[in-house]
C-alpha cells in the first residue's frame, strides 16, 4: 500500500515538474519571439515573463539591462553622428569663407589700375582672412589633441588668484578697446587649487576672449574660494543656449560671421574636465555667467 502511495506521489511530482518545464519552455519561446521583434523595431519595450523561475527572471533582468544599454549607446551614436555632420558643415563653411574672400581680393589685386592705398587695403583684408584661417586650423589641431588624450597635464598646487590676475592683464588692452567697465574681486591672500597652470591660463584666456567677442559694456570677475566667476553683459542673450554653448563648433551667430570658430569654449570645457574641475554657464538677468570650480589643495 505504501508502495502505491509513493509511486502516486512520485507521478504527481513528475507531472508538476513536467508542466513547469513546459511552461518555462513556452515562456522562453515567447521571450525569443519578443526579443526578435525588439531587435528590429525602435522601441523602449522590455521583456516580461510570467514564470516565477528565478533563473529565467534573472536572465530577463540581464537582457533588459543589456537592451537599455544598447538603446543608450544607439542614441549616443546618433547624437554623435549628427554633431559630426554639423561639425563638418561648419568646418567647410569656416574654411571656405576666408579662402573665397582672399581669392576674390587677390583677383582684384591683379588689376593694374589700383592706386597704392586701395592695393594696401586689399592686401590687409587678405592678410586678415588668412589669419582667421590660421586661428581656425590652430584651434582644430589643439582640440583634436586634447580630446584624443595627447596632452599631459602637470597637476600641482597653483595660486589661482595670481593666474586669474595674469589672464586679466593679458586681456586688459582688448577689454579697454571694446569699452568694458570691469569690476574685479580677487582676494589678496593666496587661493591654492590643484590644477595645471598652463591649462588654467588657457581656459581663462578662452573665456575672456569669448567675453570680448560676444560681451558688451560690463564685465565682473570674482574669485570665491575655489570658484572663479566671469560674468558679462551680452548682445542677444536670449539667443545663447547655455546648455550647448560648450559643445564643439557651437556659436550663437548662425551666419558664423563674427570670426569665432566655436572651439574656444569647448577647449576650455575639456581642459577643465581633465583637471577634475567643472565649467558651467548660466543666464541671470541680463548677464551671462561662467563658473569654474577647481579641486582644492589636498
Amino acid at each position: 500500500m505504501m508502495w502505491w502511495i509513493a509511486c502516486g506521489l512520485l507521478a504527481i511530482g513528475f507531472a508538476i515538474l513536467l508542466i513547469r518545464l513546459m511552461r518555462i519552455k513556452n515562456d522562453i519561446r515567447q521571450l525569443g519571439e519578443h526579443l526578435s521583434e525588439i531587435a528590429y523595431i525602435d522601441t523602449n519595450a522590455r521583456l516580461v515573463t510570467r514564470t516565477f523561475d528565478r533563473s529565467v527572471s534573472s536572465l530577463i533582468q540581464s537582457i533588459n539591462a543589456m537592451l537599455k544599454k544598447n538603446r543608450r549607446d544607439h542614441f549616443e551614436a546618433q547624437r554623435t553622428e549628427t554633431e559630426l555632420k554639423r561639425a563638418i558643415t561648419n568646418i567647410s563653411h569656416d574654411l571656405r569663407t576666408p579662402l573665397t574672400a582672399a581669392r576674390g581680393y587677390l583677383q582684384m589685386l591683379e588689376a593694374s589700375d589700383l592706386d597704392p592705398a586701395t592695393r594696401a587695403q586689399y592686401t590687409g583684408i587678405i592678410r586678415g582672412r588668412l589669419d582667421n584661417l590660421g586661428v581656425l586650423m590652430s584651434d582644430l589641431f589643439e582640440f583634436a589633441r586634447i580630446i584624443e588624450g595627447n596632452t599631459t597635464l602637470d597637476i600641482q598646487q597653483v595660486n589661482i588668484a595670481n593666474t586669474l590676475r595674469d589672464a586679466l592683464s593679458e586681456a586688459h588692452r582688448e577689454l579697454e578697446y571694446k569699452g568694458f567697465r570691469v569690476d574685479i574681486d580677487i582676494p589678496d591672500t593666496p587661493v591654492v587649487c590643484q590644477c595645471d597652470p598652463d591649462a588654467l591660463r588657457r581656459v581663462l584666456q578662452n573665456l575672456l576672449k569669448n567675453v570680448c567677442i560676444h560681451g558688451k559694456a560690463y564685465l565682473c570677475v570674482r574669485l570665491t574660494g575655489n570658484q572663479i566667476e566671469i560674468a558679462n553683459q551680452a548682445d542677444d542673450l536670449d539667443k545663447i543656449d547655455v546648455a550647448h554653448m560648450f559643445e564643439r563648433f557651437y556659436t550663437s551667430d548662425t551666419s558664423r560671421s563674427n570670426k569665432n570658430t566655436g572651439l574656444g569654449l569647448a577647449i576650455a570645457k575639456e581642459l577643465t574636465a581633465q583637471m577634475d574641475g567643472k565649467l558651467t554657464a548660466s543666464k541671470e538677468d541680463n548677464m551671462l555667467t561662467m563658473r569654474i570650480v577647481l579641486p582644492q589643495k589636498i
